[in-house]
């Protein structure tokens, strides 16, 4: 009898911790924050999306910027990439992506900011705030 209670009461501690760990990260709200840093004054044109979600078309003038929030999916695989077109620049990235560690201490694991500039796409570690190149500039 000792023995089933033990094992009932192990797995309704694993079951609670389980449970919190996939509920609690999906409340967890994620954003993107990408800026139009081109030197010259060009348009950014961007389109971005995950599997489940297309955000469409969106042309940031100079010096501006956009984001969005989002929550992970219950798989723990959300991703977002984004098609970035400047006048003699364009690249498909991908923004936001939780199989990486790397990557979301980046974000400080919750908030990616992206600069877009003439030599290519930088992500801003959020610990010590400096940027670091990213991306290049595929033509």
């Amino acid at each position: 009898m000792t023995t089933s209670f033990t094992n009932f009461v192990v797995l309704l501690a694993f079951a609670t911790f389980s449970s919190n760990v996939v509920f609690g990260s999906l409340l967890v709200k994620y954003h993107v924050h990408i800026s139009n840093d081109f030197s010259n004054g060009n348009k950014l044109t961007i389109h971005c999306k995950s599997r489940d979600d297309d955000l469409g078309w969106h042309v940031l003038q100079a010096s501006e910027k956009w984001s969005w929030t989002f929550r992970e999916n219950i798989y723990g695989t959300t991703l977002f990439w984004c098609n970035l077109i400047g006048e003699n620049h364009s690249a498909s990235v991908k923004v936001f992506y939780m199989y990486d560690t790397e990557f979301l201490k980046m974000c400080n694991y919750r908030e990616c900011f992206w600069s877009v500039r003439d030599d290519g796409i930088y992500l801003k570690n959020d610990w010590t705030a400096s940027w670091s190149l990213w991306y290049d500039w595929e033509h």
